[in-house]
Order: C-alpha cells, then sequence, then structure tokens
C-alpha cells in the first residue's frame, strides 16, 4: 500500500512513537535500519519503506522519501523502518546459574546499548532496569543494541532492592570504594551484575545491600570508567569463570 499524506492514520502513529507515553500507551515502538528490521522478526506489527529503498525486506507500505524523511529518526535514513511490539516477559530462569544484570540509573542510550549488545553476546539470563534507567525502547537505544533488544529479556521498572530479595543470586556491584577487584570474586555461581549511574554510580543504599563491592583496577590516571565499558569487563570476567 502507497502512503501519501502526512495525515494518514500509519504516518501520525509512527511520529506519535517518538515519544515515550505514546510508545507506553500503544505497547509500540520504532526499529529503524535494514539490520533491525531483519533481527526484530517475530516482533514486527507492520513494515514501512521509502521508495528508493531497493533492500530485499517486502515492506507493508510505501511512501515517497519525502514523506519517509519526516518520520525517520536518523541523520541518514536506509529507507526501512519497523513498527514492534513490545516484549513482555517471565522471569523465571532456566539456567541454574544465571548471570543477570541490573542497571540502577544508567541514563545515556549509548551506554544501555552497549551493555545489552554485551550481555546479549554472553549469554546473560536477563537485564533488570531500575525506574531512573533510560527507555530501553527510546530510538537512540534501540538502535545502539543493534538489534540485541530482541534477544535477551529486558525487564523495566524494576524494584532493584526487592528483586535481590527474591534471588539467591550473588550481587555484585562496581564501586569506587570496592575493596577486591572482579578477579577476586567467584562468578561461576548465580549472579547479578550491578552497574549505576554514569556520574553517581550505584546508590548508597544499594551499595549497602549488595553482597559485594568491586573496583575495577584502574592503574592510569582516569578517575573513573565509562558505565557501558565497566559493565562489559564484569560480565567477561563472569563468562572467562563459567568456561
Amino acid at each position: 500500500m502507497f502512503i501519501q499524506s502526512e495525515n494518514n492514520r500509519i504516518i501520525k502513529e509512527i511520529n506519535s512513537l517518538k515519544l515515550k507515553k505514546n510508545r507506553e500507551k500503544l505497547r509500540l515502538f520504532i526499529a529503524e535500519g535494514e539490520r533491525l528490521v531483519k533481527e526484530a522478526k517475530g516482533h514486527i506489527y507492520y513494515t514501512v519503506a521509502s521508495l528508493s529503498y531497493k533492500g530485499d525486506i517486502e515492506p507493508n507500505y510505501r511512501v515517497d522519501d519525502r514523506l519517509y524523511e519526516k518520520i525517520s529518526d536518523t541523520v541518514n535514513p536506509q529507507g526501512i523502518l519497523a513498527v514492534c511490539r513490545i516484549m513482555e516477559y517471565d522471569h523465571t530462569a532456566e539456567n541454574k546459574t544465571p548471570l543477570y544484570i541490573l542497571l540502577e540509573n544508567v541514563q545515556d542510550p549509548g551506554n544501555m546499548g552497549t551493555i545489552i549488545r554485551t550481555a546479549d553476546a554472553a549469554g546473560a539470563d536477563g537485564i533488570f532496569l531500575s525506574k531512573g534507567c533510560v527507555d530501553v525502547y527510546n530510538p537512540k537505544t534501540v538502535r545502539s543494541t543493534m538489534g540485541s533488544v530482541f534477544h535477551i529479556p529486558i525487564y523495566r521498572d524494576v524494584d532493584i532492592h526487592r528483586l535481590l530479595d527474591e534471588t539467591d543470586a550473588l550481587s555484585v556491584a562496581a564501586h569506587l570504594k570496592g575493596n577486591k577487584t572482579p578477579y577476586e570474586i567467584d562468578m561461576t555461581k548465580s549472579l547479578a551484575i550491578i552497574i549505576g549511574n554514569e556520574a553517581k554510580g550505584i546508590t548508597d543504599r544499594l551499595a549497602e545491600r549488595a553482597d559485594a563491592l568491586v573496583k575495577i583496577p584502574m592503574p592510569g590516571k582516569a578517575e573513573s570508567m565509562n558505565a557501558g565499558v565497566a559493565a562489559a569487563i564484569m560480565i567477561y570476567e563472569a563468562v572467562r569463570q563459567r568456561m
């Protein structure tokens, strides 16, 4: 079907999904770019492509390039996007020694995407986001996951303290006041890796609740480390030990 008008219901819906309140209301979000659309298989509500798009995905709707630019959220659009259903998961882990990633107030879309991609690559069993985290279905966050948002269970608006009370996983938090390194912790059993806000780290309350605080060695002059990088180091130390 070819859409010509900006007032078309589909065009209005796509533009509305750029706001979180509408994503939550409609339980839909946008995945833009050929790779993301292919990764979204099974979660797609419908697809829209520009007339100049020549890829191998057959869209549900076509629009002219001018109109596509008005619905696109990228600087150099590839001409294809999917409107996808927000995923819902039941977090009962099948793995006897699950690896969880707990994020408290992580607010940068790039960091969030890096952590989701890393957790996906590591085969983690789930990512749990506190209420203060950036919206994982924000278009920038979705793009930065490179498709991993469709591969790993992600639980939003989680009460992390309650979650820790309900699991027997060892909770290990990255913290500048940690008295151990990640390499001194046994990460082979049920594990919850905790990463906090880019500027402030984890809250004092969560630091007191965690089973262990660890500090990644920094023999150089930097005072702190990027949240995405810190998460990757800790996640892959768990992978190394488990291998």
